[in-house]
């Protein structure tokens, strides 16, 4: 046991680092295949006729975004984000929307992991690693729609990519309370305020949790470090005002006269704690629950260097709980709903870190009230790594239980039976048809070939739907209709 230990305190790091890379990649071959879709010509569409008509490009993408602004949704930086998706510049650059939202997930993890687990706590950078990569897994492989997470612009850029950003944002508040120095403090607040205001302008979700979770480090600065204070306002401010001015928006009571009964604010708090309630019942399975058990020597590591006493666990699960819980209070306020796939996916990502740090929090306040009344905690300690070992077997059973559900077994799956390609051939013989200027209402067989992970709906019978005008106002057609 002492052996296996050791190989995987000095080699652990490295074959995780490897898993998560072997993990990518049939995720990101798959990419190769991806094709835009939906909303994607509508924010696309002034943007690109700018760059084919040689007219303002910016000034196209700043018209998208005012005019959703004040017609639809006020997150103003979502909307910009949306007008730059690949497709304003070219079909064949779509193979990018994976590698920016899994960059954006992956990098927000790992720099979050890494200022808690070495700066905070007084770890190792093997300690980072070995919290970063299983909550990236358990994100990446077993989300529930990495179709809108991973593939398809509109969605993932609102949800996914920001979501990394807003891991950036909380990372450089921990930073400010770590800061040691003025220089310290300058790398925390100069690098945190364009990510502010990023995730201040975008998904309310995003916004509302990074705004709670600001509020806390400025009232801790207020009480406790107060030199600090005022760059924390400056930080805190990045956000919070973006947020207020997309909140503010006449887009979004446009939008919300749309729902004939509304919620109210004590309907929405009372199904937002239900919802999360519902989701922390749900969400764990075969795989995740042995995985962020096998975190428990990790962060038992993690009490071991800090003076905090641990008091009062119960207080501390059920507000996290709450936190977790605010983020569902947006769309059921807005629309009276959880949200849709793409918008479930970060929550479901912010899962692991509310089962990590409440795993955290139960083992330092054991560690500092439990043990030292114990007579042979020694003994407790060793029959833990018998269990250790239980809960590896576990996992690996739970990993072939579920083997065909992991996203990139998903991914390889379509790589290998030639659907991705089959489909990614459909939409390009489409292309030469909508390219053609002597061709103006097209008339298109329905897609053969739909890959799970990339396939988005398609084009209806009907040329009046709002995916055949979009489509037909992109590529300059009259009309554009699928075949019964």
């Amino acid at each position: 046991m002492h052996a296996i230990r050791t190989f995987w305190q000095k080699y652990g790091p490295w074959l995780l680092l490897a898993l998560l890379a072997a993990s990518l990649v049939p995720l990101l071959l798959l990419g190769r295949y991806d094709w835009p879709s939906a909303d994607d010509y509508n924010y696309a569409y002034l943007p690109h006729e700018a760059l084919i008509s040689g007219g303002s490009f910016w000034g196209e993408v700043w018209h998208t975004m005012w005019g959703y602004y004040k017609s639809w949704q006020g997150t103003f930086m979502a909307l910009g984000l949306m007008a730059l998706t690949p497709l304003t510049f070219s079909e064949h650059l779509y193979w990018l929307t994976p590698v920016v939202m899994l960059g954006s997930l992956c990098i927000g993890t790992f720099k979050l992991s890494d200022t808690l687990a070495r700066r905070a706590l007084g770890g190792t950078w093997r300690q980072t690693v070995f919290l970063a990569v299983p909550l990236l897994l358990l994100s990446i492989q077993l989300v529930p729609s990495p179709k809108d997470a991973f593939y398809w612009w509109n969605g993932a850029v609102y949800y996914t990519f920001t979501y990394g950003i807003m891991l950036l944002l909380v990372e450089r508040f921990a930073a400010l309370k770590l800061a040691g120095s003025r220089r310290q403090v300058l790398w925390a607040v100069l690098p945190g305020i364009p990510a502010g205001i990023l995730v201040g302008g975008s998904n309310y979700v995003s916004a509302l949790l990074a705004t709670l979770l600001g509020g806390l480090f400025l009232l801790w600065f207020a009480w406790r470090e107060r030199g600090k204070f005022l760059p924390g306002l400056l930080l805190f401010l990045s956000l919070a005002v973006p947020f207020a001015v997309s909140f503010l928006a006449p887009g979004n009571q446009v939008r919300q006269d749309t729902i004939t009964d509304p919620l109210g604010v004590v309907g929405t708090v009372g199904i937002s704690i239900l919802q999360a309630g519902k989701d922390c019942l749900d969400w764990p399975g075969w795989v995740n629950v042995p995985a962020l058990l096998l975190l428990v020597p990790l962060l038992w590591g993690l009490t071991g260097k800090v003076k905090f006493s641990f008091p009062l666990p119960a207080v501390f699960s059920v507000f996290s709980f709450l936190l977790f819980a605010a983020q569902n209070a947006p769309h059921f306020y807005a629309v009276s709903q959880a949200g849709p796939e793409r918008l479930r996916s970060i929550v479901y990502y912010t899962f692991y870190w509310l089962a990590a740090a409440n795993l955290w929090y139960w083992l330092g306040w054991l560690r500092r009230r439990v043990f030292p009344r114990l007579k042979d905690a020694s003994a407790l300690l060793r029959r833990g790594r018998v269990l250790a070992a239980a809960l590896a077997v576990l996992l690996a059973v739970g990993a072939v239980k579920g083997w065909s559900g992991l996203n990139a077994v998903r991914a390889s799956a379509a790589l290998a039976d030639g659907s991705a390609a089959a489909y990614y051939q459909e939409q390009n013989d489409r292309l030469e048809v909508l390219l053609d200027p002597a061709v103006t209402d097209p008339v298109f067989a329905p897609l053969q070939s739909r890959p799970p992970l990339l396939y988005n709906a398609d084009i209806t019978e009907d040329p009046l739907n709002w995916r055949n005008n979009m489509m037909g106002m992109f590529y300059h057609k009259n009309s554009i209709t699928l075949a019964p």
